[in-house]
């Protein structure tokens, strides 16, 4: 972890040998900017727009998603990064996942995410971007929970039922994604 707590590491229990660090990024000013350097590939890092993500229970069921497509050569996307950005979605367009989950023009937090990277590569990366390295603890201050529900499509009784949660109902929807 960095010295302002600002990063953190997520391990897989299904690939021990993989890791995700994570750093949450609040004030971006230069979204639209690193959103072109983004199409132009220029990092190897997923940006996230933190408003879509509801916890880490939900961005991790997308990152074991993406590990495991990444080990069966079955990656729907040019790279685990994107591939990690469309794991999100409880869908199959990869635009979708990259409009509705990815960094976008207005975007004022961020979650940059890189697989099997060391803290000097996110020190790296971060250093592209105008705003504030933040503890992972403040996602939630982020989170947008209705256009959550709307990409999800998550309504009617579903939040009703007694410890369901927007994270759980989101994680569903990528869990079953394949099967249907």
């Amino acid at each position: 972890m960095g010295e302002d707590d600002s990063d953190m590491i997520v391990q897989f229990e299904l690939f021990p040998s993989r890791t995700l660090l994570l750093c949450l990024v609040e004030g971006v000013t230069n979204a639209a900017e690193l959103r072109q350097e983004v199409l132009k590939q220029k990092f190897e890092a997923s940006f996230i727009d933190a408003a879509m993500v509801a916890d880490l229970f939900h961005l991790q069921a997308a990152a074991n998603k993406a590990l495991y497509a990444s080990s069966k050569d079955a990656l729907t996307t040019h790279g685990i990064h994107t591939e990690l950005i469309f794991c999100l979605l409880g869908g199959r367009s990869i635009s979708n996942a990259l409009s509705s989950f990815g960094i976008a023009d207005t975007s004022k937090a961020l979650i940059v995410a890189i697989f099997d990277a060391n803290p000097e590569t996110m020190t790296q990366v971060i250093s592209s971007i105008k705003g504030s390295p933040a503890a992972m603890s403040r996602l939630k201050e982020h989170t947008d929970t209705e256009r959550i529900k709307k990409v999800y499509k998550i309504g009617g009784d579903e939040l009703k039922a007694p410890g369901v949660t927007i994270s759980d109902c989101a994680v569903s929807r990528i869990a079953v994604r394949d099967s249907m």
